[in-house]
């Protein structure tokens, strides 16, 4: 009797003895990731302490943390980055994280960093946030950049590698990554360099303009035979500040669009046979036939992307690093007694 009850109870009891293990495991998997969260975000933020602690006018004596503040503050944060005060950006953004420890601000954080130049801090701010979430494709973009910007083009590599393995669109970046390469190895010859850049050009008119820039400074008359008329607009301020030393007469008297530059810069004499259809260049070769000789051209460089402007030329814009979305703008100026150096 005694058996068969035992024999009866004995895959409850064993039923029983597995719920039990399962809910145990089930508690310490649990509380191991929470430990590991918690841990986590204590070192994540932890790191701020070794920045200069001192360089945060904003403290918990002078201004008491509310809930309530963070919303102002960001403002008051983005409007000073946007005038260019990093330094208080940073610290009301350091201010911020030490009370609200949001991931998105420490992101914020290390962006106006590497805004700032100090790419070092940035870069331990991303290292940083991708330990946490290492499939955060924006902070990869950011830590790429960094990587571009300090030359370590193998690392950038190894970066945008991972982007791509994430379905990130990398293709400009590694081309672009390409082209400074060979601006910047010093290994290579003036030969070797022109080769490569006409290279880039042929297989993508995508950085054409960078590329002409690049060609006009190493050698001028390989600029000119790779020189697209069709183009021109896109690098008309580079055309117009050109040095004299640098013009290849033949090919600009070849080409209406060139002669129409070059008679309105005043470099020919004689009218161009045809309008350029650019309108500054129109109205300063008509104003040149008439005998005045005083109009000039300024430029200003605009963002595809973003919007924004800017008084000198870009490859990746200054506000949002987008590659190759400059927009180049002319207008209408009185020549000044000493013409602006050349963008070479």
């Amino acid at each position: 009797m005694n058996s068969f009850i035992f024999d009866y109870y004995d895959p409850i009891y064993s039923i029983l003895l597995l719920i039990l293990i399962a809910t145990v495991i089930a508690l310490v998997s649990q509380g191991w990731i929470v430990y590991k969260k918690e841990k986590s975000t204590k070192n994540l933020y932890s790191f701020l302490d070794k920045f200069d602690d001192t360089s945060c006018e904003l403290e918990e004596r002078d201004v008491p943390f509310d809930a309530g503040m963070q919303k102002p503050l960001l403002l008051l944060a983005r409007a000073f980055e946007q005038s260019g005060d990093y330094a208080k950006s940073i610290n009301i953004f350091l201010y911020l994280i030490r009370h609200s420890k949001d991931d998105e601000l420490l992101v914020y954080l290390g962006k106006i960093y590497l805004k700032a130049g100090f790419l070092q801090r940035a870069e331990e701010i991303f290292v940083q946030l991708l330990k946490r979430h290492p499939r955060r494709k924006d902070v990869l973009y950011q830590l790429e950049l960094i990587y571009e910007t300090l030359g370590d083009f193998e690392s950038a590599k190894e970066t945008i590698d991972v982007i791509e393995a994430q379905g990130g669109s990398v293709k400009l970046i590694r081309e672009y990554l390409k082209y400074l390469e060979i601006k910047g190895d010093r290994n290579l010859n003036s030969a070797e360099k022109i080769e490569r850049l006409k290279e880039i050009l042929l297989k993508s008119d995508e950085f054409f303009r960078i590329v002409i820039k690049e060609l006009f400074l190493i050698d001028s008359k390989s600029a000119w035979e790779m020189l697209n008329s069709s183009r021109v607009e896109d690098i008309l301020d580079i055309l117009w500040y050109l040095p004299e030393s640098k013009l290849q007469l033949d090919i600009i008297l070849s080409d209406d669009i060139l002669s129409c530059i070059y008679f309105a810069r005043g470099d020919i004499n004689h009218s161009p046979k045809s309008d350029s259809r650019i309108f500054a260049i129109d109205i300063l070769s008509k104003a040149r036939e008439s005998g005045y000789t005083q109009g000039d051209i300024s430029f200003l460089y605009l963002c595809k992307s973003c919007k924004n402007s800017f008084p000198i030329s870009f490859e990746r814009c200054p506000n949002c690093m987008e590659i190759n979305s400059i927009k180049v703008e002319e207008t209408l100026e009185k020549r000044r007694e000493k013409r602006g150096d050349s963008l070479l």
